[in-house]
């Protein structure tokens, strides 16, 4: 099912493209062409978990969940094409998609920065990824409570980063057709870019989240112990207690 989520997004990234430049061939279109691109490939390994038969092993899992970065389409996409299709002088639109990117970049170095400080703890690894006989369980539920519970850290943007982009979305409203005119691209995009911002932290956050836990530290564990790591979405083992900081 989560590969729904990129052959979506990759069919509005073809349709933000096409309408931001409706005279620019399909083959000039860069973001259309990437667009059909993530669309075909969501369609072609569509089949792979059936095929090969994935289990619950953390790499199998994290690919469910891989998918989700393609949301970066909603914020990234229109202001790709502000940049790239607009009528704006280059350096604005720029300005504001390299600050997005720093923004980025800071949301999952955070992130990044927040798990290796978790598994440089003893306590807190065996905590999250216990070993048993035969391989080693990651439990997300007491990843999620370390997290959340225990260090109180959000991977996920709190509603505050949401409210200023609404209200600025919401304000310019009434000028949509005068605001269109002078950026060069339809309104929809204009609006997509704003909500979108915030948006961008979410899904980047899911993403990081997802390669360190399902594939960044799993291979130091299989490394080290010689063990795979498999998920455990549910549990909460009695002899896992939650660690203290």
């Amino acid at each position: 099912m989560s590969l729904i989520i990129p052959l979506f997004m990759g069919l509005m990234m073809w349709a933000l493209a096409l309408g931001a430049a409706p005279e620019l061939p399909f083959q000039e279109n860069y973001l259309a062409t990437i667009g059909v691109a993530i669309s075909s490939l969501a369609i072609f390994i569509f089949p792979a978990p059936y095929l090969f038969r994935w289990n619950w092993e953390a790499k199998y899992y994290g690919s469910f969940l891989f998918p989700f970065a393609t949301g970066l389409v909603l914020g990234v996409c229109p202001m790709l094409c502000i940049t790239l299709y607009g009528a704006l002088p280059l350096i604005w639109p720029a300005t504001v998609l390299l600050l997005e990117i720093i923004a980025i970049t800071w949301w999952s170095w955070r992130i990044v920065e927040l798990y290796k400080g978790i598994f440089k703890s003893k306590h807190l690894f065996y905590s999250i990824y216990v070993e048993k006989e035969d391989a080693i369980y990651y439990y997300l539920q007491v990843d999620k409570a370390v997290v959340e519970n225990t260090i109180c850290f959000r991977i996920s943007p709190s509603s505050i980063y949401f409210i200023p982009p609404m209200l600025l979305a919401f304000s310019i409203l009434p000028f949509a057709l005068s605001v269109s005119k002078f950026v060069g691209v339809p309104f929809t995009h204009i609006i997509m870019a704003i909500i979108g911002a915030p948006l961008n932290l979410l899904f980047v956050g899911i993403c990081t989240k997802c390669w360190l836990v399902f594939y960044h530290y799993p291979k130091k564990i299989k490394k080290k112990t010689g063990k795979r790591v498999y998920v455990d979405m549910s549990s909460l083992p009695e002899k896992c207690e939650m660690p203290n900081l």
